[in-house]
């Protein structure tokens, strides 16, 4: 019986990545195209320009940004499955408020600080108006709480359709752009227009589903009481916050630091390298989107045996998959980054190998964080976030100058080793081991 029901929740949770996987096989493929026309079109230094400003935009939104999403699973199971309405406005108004504010935060310290940042970089005005001019993207990105709703409702269906939306706008533009030599700003212009088009499509289809649901019957603009109904969000999504900010930091501050200690090439050699290297192993992003809400129901349910088996065995899965795309690299990595790229990116070669070498010894661990969210642990993932991340942000630093582009992959691995070892442990004391 146990072993029917996990196979089962496994299966869904399977089912539902396959879903995803049907949107998101199309957006990578998307995603690397436009890459490529941009890469091909600005060139190795100016592509590396643009990667240091998009770096910078997008640590400033995920510093900012409440993953509100984590919120809505969280207290949302609880109140869907007592149908209570009142609960569910109050978490839903309470994670569009944290989605708006973030938005707000970031676009003006994105603003304001811009200046700062490009005396520190060596910009000149010209990279210093293009970090301004993106900043609005952070709104395009306060879409958490509906993207939550469709995750909570099993509707993985229209996340694997809305994912497709940006990416699809983003390359359309992209080859408009370049075929008209639009340069730097164009393509700044591509990503803001495609990114606010995908947060409209993802607002209209989360929040269409709950009404569907009836669970918007008598909503109203008061925002009294939230934390009543919901207790403990802010401290959770404040934990959720920070715990995503520093997930964020090897992917855009090895980008920056890249370009500031070794140039704008590096920058660009980097940027190829880990969206590459990371964006092969996106399976494994939606096993861990997919399983989440089950695991948070097992958890509601008091059902830890089951939780803990459905833990190692996502880990194996994941595990597996970025082990044989590690393989595949190591055999034609240099020759996949010459013909997408071009020629000039090849460079980013044993970065790359590393790269997906660390995403492998991470990902199989890759079901604690949500499993311990769903315990009410949020504490401990945080806390392997900080660690893995002192050892990434203190290798990056001393490797830098001597490494060059080896010392982002080395910090990388070593930071995964970390998660690898602190997720083993908190899998051990900190999820109850009752047997169900």
């Amino acid at each position: 019986m146990t072993a029917a029901v996990q196979g089962g929740i496994l299966q869904r949770a399977l089912r539902n990545a396959g879903l995803l996987l049907t949107g998101k096989a199309a957006a990578g493929a998307m995603q690397l195209a436009t890459l490529a026309i941009v890469a091909r079109s600005l060139g190795l230094e100016e592509f590396g320009n643009m990667s240091m400003v998009l770096a910078q935009i997008q640590l400033l939104i995920g510093i900012a940004t409440f993953q509100s999403n984590q919120a809505v699973i969280r207290y949302g199971v609880t109140h869907v499955t007592a149908n209570d309405r009142a609960g569910f406005q109050g978490l839903a108004k309470a994670g569009t408020l944290l989605d708006l504010g973030a938005a707000i935060v970031a676009t003006a310290a994105a603003v304001l600080l811009a200046p700062l940042i490009g005396d520190w970089a060596g910009w000149d005005a010209r990279l210093v108006t293009a970090a301004q001019v993106i900043a609005p993207l952070a709104f395009a990105n306060a879409i958490a709480t509906p993207k939550g709703m469709l995750r909570l409702f099993d509707r993985f269906d229209l996340l694997a359709r809305h994912v497709t939306v940006t990416p699809g706008a983003r390359l359309v533009g992209s080859l408009i752009v370049a075929l008209l030599g639009g340069g730097l700003f164009g393509f700044i212009a591509v990503w803001l227009v495609s990114g606010f088009l995908g947060a409209a499509v993802a607002l209209w289809l989360g929040w269409r589903e709950a009404a569907q649901r009836g669970l918007l019957e008598g909503v109203g603009p008061s925002l009294r009481g939230l934390n009543a109904a919901n207790p403990g969000i802010w401290g959770f999504s404040a934990i959720a916050n920070l715990h995503a900010t520093l997930g964020l930091v090897p992917t855009h501050l090895s980008t920056f630091a890249a370009g500031i200690v070794l140039g704008p090439a590096a920058a660009g050699l980097v940027k190829v390298a880990r969206e590459f290297g990371t964006g092969l192993a996106k399976p494994i992003d939606l096993l861990n989107q997919t399983v989440y809400p089950d695991l948070a129901r097992l958890a509601a349910d008091g059902r830890w045996g089951r939780l803990r088996r459905l833990v190692v065995k996502s880990g194996l899965i994941a595990a597996a998959v970025s082990a044989g795309i590690t393989v595949l690299l190591v055999l034609v990595g240099g020759h996949l980054l010459a013909l997408v790229f071009g020629p000039d990116y090849r460079g980013a070669t044993d970065l790359l190998l590393l790269i997906s070498l660390g995403t492998t010894i991470a990902v199989s661990v890759f079901a604690v964080d949500p499993a311990l969210y769903a315990a009410g642990r949020a504490s401990r993932p945080l806390f392997t976030a900080i660690a893995s991340n002192l050892v990434f942000v203190a290798l990056l630093v001393a490797l830098l100058p001597t490494e060059k582009l080896l010392a982002p992959g080395i910090a990388f691995v070593a930071s995964a080793l970390v998660t690898l070892a602190l997720s083993s442990w908190w899998m051990r004391s900190a999820i109850p081991r009752l047997k169900s």
